[in-house]
């Protein structure tokens, strides 16, 4: 899969652009707050039909605009395809919505999603190994989302029903409500939470030892692993349904006196082990790194598997923070390794990523412009 083009309305500090790309590698080369990072994150926001690093989609909308879009012309094997994502304020109540369009028609979010899968690098994913649960989490979101559309409604549905029994666990620790308001909220929890956690369980799975592999091309030779950390509590049953219900009513008097759910998927986590050891106490700050390194190439092979076809690699300024042998190591797992047909790569002038990623097609980005490549 890659993008021949991208094109950007308000997006950030873009009023407007379009950006033609090639297959293999496409360097982006710029000052930093040149707007380089802002090319990634639009192609990834439009894959995910949200932010793609946390926070709003609002957040994205240049400063003072009523409307922000992204579109792209796609490539998967011989077969081209179109993709938008628009918002627009909604006066006077100053709401946003959404359209989502495939082939210029308008499509719902189950429709639209995996369409274009992508891979995304950013710095602080190098220290995913040492941060807390949430961005593991959502790392988690972001490749389930693109390789399953029913995870993403699960998702969203247990999003729905969570965010109303917390409501209800407010209103009866405030005395505003009884504790019989909980029940009709139990079923949907459990039903919807199974789903999503019965997908995040299965996928580390079978990343674990995609994930081993290629740490060990990396250069690592101490055995990695990856552990689900499921937030039930260690509640039993024959399957997670079972399992998140039992969790809900044993902290049913914790959650009322909190006003909030404190268990289930929102407390989900997994953890990266060497030989049976947490990364997080005992690896190196090298062995931490090829961990995450491994951790994103697994997830490349994961769509590679599922959909047939190489996701669009996005590394943000972060082949200029590994060095020599990290590299070099990634970048073979992801070219010859895994064969990925396009990746975006972002560097400022002085970082020698030229000479180091091979033939590429190179691209000048300078205050909010960009310079070079077919049709510039």
């Amino acid at each position: 899969m890659r993008v021949a083009e991208l094109r950007l309305l308000n997006f950030r500090a873009y009023p407007g652009a379009q950006v033609f790309l090639r297959p293999g590698f496409n360097l982006l080369i710029g000052d930093n707050g040149a707007g380089k990072t802002s090319l990634l994150e639009a192609l990834a926001t439009l894959a995910l039909a949200r932010a793609a690093r946390g926070g709003l989609s609002t957040e994205l909308v240049r400063w003072g605009a009523s409307e922000m879009g992204v579109a792209a012309t796609t490539w998967r094997g011989e077969v081209e395809g179109r993709l938008e994502m628009r918002w627009r304020a909604q006066p006077p109540a100053g709401r946003w919505s959404r359209t989502l369009r495939a082939e210029g028609a308008p499509v719902t979010p189950a429709a639209y999603l995996g369409r274009l899968r992508v891979v995304s690098f950013w710095p602080e994913d190098l220290g995913l190994v040492k941060a807390g649960p949430e961005p593991r989490r959502r790392m988690l979101d972001v490749v389930l989302c693109q390789l399953y559309p029913q995870y993403a409604q699960a998702l969203s549905l247990y999003r729905r029903a969570l965010d109303q029994r917390n409501s209800s666990l407010r209103a009866i620790r405030e005395g505003r409500a009884d504790p019989a308001e909980l029940s009709p909220w139990l079923e949907p929890l459990a039903q919807y939470g199974a789903l999503v956690m019965s997908h995040r369980e299965r996928y580390l799975k079978e990343a674990g030892p995609l994930a081993q592999r290629a740490a060990g091309r990396i250069g690592e030779r101490t055995p990695l692993e990856l552990r689900y950390l499921p937030g039930t509590r260690g509640a039993s049953g024959e399957g997670w349904r079972d399992r998140l219900l039992g969790a809900l009513r044993d902290a049913e008097e914790e959650e009322v006196a909190r006003g909030q759910t404190v268990v289930g998927p929102q407390r989900d986590d997994f953890e990266i082990a060497y030989a049976d050891r947490p990364a997080r106490q005992y690896a190196s700050q090298g062995q931490q790194r090829t961990a995450v390194l491994a951790v994103k190439a697994a997830e490349v092979s994961q769509h590679l598997a599922e959909g047939g076809q190489s996701p669009v690699v996005l590394l943000d300024d972060v082949l200029s923070e590994l060095d020599r042998d990290h590299r070099r190591g990634l970048l073979e797992v992801l070219g010859e390794g895994m064969g990925v047909e396009q990746a975006l790569v972002t560097a400022t002038e002085d970082s020698g990523l030229e000479e180091a990623i091979g033939p590429s097609q190179v691209l000048l980005v300078s205050g909010g412009e960009v310079r070079g490549g077919p049709g510039s």
